[in-house]
């Protein structure tokens, strides 16, 4: 069906196209930097400069008018990607492409991202709605009064956008905090809980190993504990320059796997939802860091003496790119950063007193409840107690060339069922609880951000993110240098929350959320620096459930080993540290390579990878070899057990199997002899060989940033949708992250860093500086589509002055916005 889809959106390029002069129509949609126009709703003038990468700075009287000029601002350069976010938020793909799309579109339904902005936006108070309120008629003056035809996407699919709204602004969150949801692990082991039995399933959540630091270490405080006078500060790391050979049991909660029968009254598996492709794939394209590195070092290891914040967020490459460079100037504003288009305030970035950055928190946000009906009333579902009524919404999704489809959604106590969008299910009911649906007042925490004058301001105004969840490192002028855990985190009655629980018993209930001071926290550690990478917050002796899967420790572990091995940093110091590629997981896994060629009887193979360095450079050949071993040995040990299911066989499982050197898993169900896993390794370093022949790195590993509809050929060819392919350094655990995986090659790599941040405190306009994988605009035709796609492939950083004399003499257009007359 989705094939069917980019059919049809080809076919109709291709109308569009053969028309005369068509594609000179559509480079036209492309706005003039320097063309000035009227905003109404303005009370004064604003100038908005734009530099030789077409980064605005804005500079307005007061915040209304800054808003209402940064609506108009990413309107003008991104209004696409602005429509495709708010449809994905409400299910309304189907609508513009379809009935192809119906399906996605019942999920998002079913999920409900609309309704809970719709419950933020009742909650707000006057102030703030004003000022959304100004961002959206910004928006609208664009749309309506714009010049020359609408970007080339609105034209192949035939429609105009509908007035922006405050609601709108509101519900690109929750398409963040969903793909930042930690929905995924419980079901994927609970499917393969169903598919391979308890016993191997028990294999397949490692706890954290106890040689991976913690972000807070000993430094580590909250509400009732945390680091005593006494205590050292600091994470247990291993000596610089070495990985530990041994990863022990301790270091994390040992997690139940799989779910008894008889407590869910029901026999069989459970009716897991899946979630249609397309939408997961709209929805990855809207994270905001998957997988994150944050760092701040004190100033009492910087040249400077102040501290250097430095952050790169992790997510599906695409293009336009996610963010939006930007500098904001008015009223209370002073900052340069990320924005998202569709949201008027800088994400992630710094003002000339305070900087931040983010990384997941890994927070287990989302549990699953199975209901059960009452057989003789389905309308009935039970609970603690007694019985109350499945609560049913219709709700009417338009479908472009089709009759109007009736979606019922329907939802019990803990959310709603997305068994229902599931044919899976068999009647069963499978209900979703999850913190995002709920009142949530991110905007507030995110404005405050903006006008915070120090680390107090700064933490007081995190108060209010309470979602997406994210680990906070921040540094303000005066030197002070921080971590705070934000969004919300639940207290469960009972149990983890990692597998699908009864929903009758209580047992698995939320009963409250951690108050804010119960978050880990810590401000100026003694150790003097703080590094984030989506590992554990702090360890065994915090009291409360904060995750049950943190990513594997690699890239915190060589963060601290760059900073363990210098001191007298400064901003360019740390941009390089955001391009290392040597990969603490092949330095412990490597061992084990060398092992398989030497009894495969490779002996070129065998000496290539002792002389290797580690490093997952582009033009490596010995990298080639050795990830492509390991994902082959991975298939070879992971495979056979699902006996043709969907596998799931993470890659700390295998790193265990090879510490131990056996397993149950080994074995290959589908032969009448026992496999050894010598035999598997060399096999896999067989294969492995023959598929990297004289291939380097970068000729198996390569990027491509791929626009939505960029998988239709004629679409692609056409307007230049993608960015890409090309070959790119880096791996899955490396800091210079740059993800892969499987056996099919090459690999095309569409996850990595969505921006770089680098600032000293001492002097956020010297050193240091930003950049994104593509470019400002979201019109292909525009040199600024991929214009910065060489610097964030060298690693080069791109300077936004607050200063307004430094950022003067960076502009290449000048546009201003005028009040309307009368």
């Amino acid at each position: 069906m989705k094939k069917l889809a980019f059919a049809l959106l080809g076919l109709a390029v291709l109308l569009l196209l053969s028309a005369g002069g068509a594609l000179l129509w559509l480079r036209r949609a492309e706005a003039d930097p320097g063309r000035d126009a009227t905003l109404a709703g303005l009370r004064a003038p604003v100038q908005v400069w734009r530099d030789s990468l077409g980064v605005p700075h804005v500079w307005a009287g007061d915040e209304a008018d800054l808003y209402r000029a940064m609506g108009y601002v990413h309107a003008q350069d991104r209004l696409w990607q602005m429509e495709l976010l708010r449809r994905v938020a409400d299910g309304r793909l189907a609508e513009v492409m379809g009935k192809p799309l119906l399906g996605t579109d019942r999920f998002l339904r079913t999920l409900g991202m609309g309704r809970a902005a719709a419950e933020n936006e009742r909650l707000l108070d006057p102030a703030t709605r004003a000022l959304l309120q100004a961002y959206a008629d910004g928006v609208n003056t664009w749309i309506r009064d714009h010049p020359g035809p609408l970007p080339p996407e609105f034209q192949v699919l035939r429609f105009s956008p509908q007035p922006w709204t405050v609601r709108n602004s509101l519900s690109i969150g929750k398409v963040m905090a969903w793909d930042l949801a930690d929905w995924e692990m419980g079901l994927q082991l609970q499917r393969a809980t169903d598919a391979v039995g308890p016993a191997l399933a028990k294999e397949l959540n490692p706890p954290y190993p106890d040689w991976g630091p913690d972000i807070l270490g000993e430094d580590g405080q909250w509400t009732g504990g945390g680091a005593s006078p006494a205590s050292t500060g600091g994470a247990a790391d291993p000596p610089a320059g070495s990985v530990p050979t041994a990863a022990r049991s301790g270091g994390g909660r040992p997690l139940a796997v799989g779910r008894s029968a008889d407590e869910l009254a029901m026999s069989g598996p459970v009716p897991l939802p899946r979630v249609p492709a397309m939408a997961l794939e709209l929805l990855e394209g809207a994270s905001i860091a998957h997988a994150s590195n944050a760092w701040v070092i004190g100033g009492g290891l910087t040249r400077s003496g102040k501290p250097i914040l430095a952050n790169d967020m992790h997510l599906v490459l695409r293009a336009p790119s996610l963010w939006y460079l930007a500098a904001l100037h008015g009223g209370p504003l002073d900052v340069a950063g990320m924005t998202l288009p569709g949201v008027p305030v800088v994400v992630a970035g710094h003002s000339r007193r305070v900087a931040w950055g983010f990384t997941n928190a890994m927070v287990d946000d989302v549990d699953f409840f199975v209901e059960q009906l009452d057989p003789a009333d389905a309308g009935r579902y039970r609970v603690p107690g007694g019985w109350e009524r499945v609560l049913a919404r219709p709700e009417t999704i338009q479908v472009k060339g089709e009759a109007p489809v009736v979606h019922v959604v329907r939802s019990t106590r803990h959310g709603p069922v997305l068994s229902d969008v599931d044919p899976r299910g068999g009647g069963r009911v499978l209900a979703m609880r999850w913190t995002a649906l709920d009142p949530t007042h991110e905007v507030y925490g995110l404005m405050g951000m903006n006008r915070a004058r120090s680390a107090a301001e700064f933490t007081a105004a995190l108060r209010s993110f309470e979602s997406p969840h994210q680990n906070v490192v921040y540094a303000d002028a005066d030197g002070a240098f921080g971590y705070w855990m934000g969004g919300t985190v639940p207290v469960r009655k009972g149990g983890t929350g990692l597998l699908p629980v009864p929903g009758w018993t209580g047992e698995g209930d939320w009963v409250r959320s951690l108050a804010f001071d119960e978050h880990p926290h810590v401000l100026n550690p003694r150790e003097g620096f703080i590094v984030t990478a989506n590992n554990r917050q702090v360890g065994a002796r915090y009291p409360f459930e904060i995750s049950s899967s943190w990513f594997p420790p690699y890239r915190a572990f060589r963060i601290r080993e760059m900073i363990l091995a210098g001191s007298g940093f400064t901003a360019a110091d740390v941009a390089r540290q955001q391009m290392d590629v040597k990969d603490p997981f092949a330095v412990r896994n490597l061992p084990y390579a060398i092992a398989a060629a030497h009894d495969a009887g490779d002996r070129r193979a065998e000496a290539a990878l002792r002389g290797w360095d580690a490093k997952a450079a582009a033009d490596s050949r010995p990298a080639a070899l050795f990830y492509v071993w390991f994902e082959m040995l991975r298939e070879r040990v992971g495979r056979d057990e699902y006996r043709g299911k969907e596998m799931y066989f993470p890659r700390s499982t295998l790193e265990e199997i090879l510490r131990r050197g056996d397993s149950p898993w080994v074995d290959d169900v589908r032969t009448a002899r026992r496999e050894t896993l010598r035999e598997l390794s060399a096999a896999a370093l067989r294969d492995a060989a023959r598929a990297t022949h004289r291939k380097r790195w970068g000729d198996i590993h390569r990027t491509r940033m791929e626009h939505p509809l960029g998988r239709v050929n004629a679409l692609d060819r056409a307007l230049g949708l993608n960015i890409g392919p090309f070959p790119n350094g880096g791996s899955n655990n490396t800091v210079d992250v740059a993800g892969f995986g499987g056996v099919k090659l090459p690999y095309v790599n569409g996850y990595g860093p969505s921006q770089r941040h680098v600032v000293d405190m001492a002097d956020v306009d010297g050193q240091g500086g930003f950049i994104v994988p593509t470019g400002q605009s979201g019109i292909p035709s525009s040199r600024h589509y991929g214009d910065q796609t060489p610097l964030w492939r060298t690693g080069r950083l791109w300077r936004i002055p607050l200063d307004r004399q430094k950022a003067s003499a960076r502009i290449v257009a000048r546009m201003t916005l005028r009040p309307a007359r009368g």
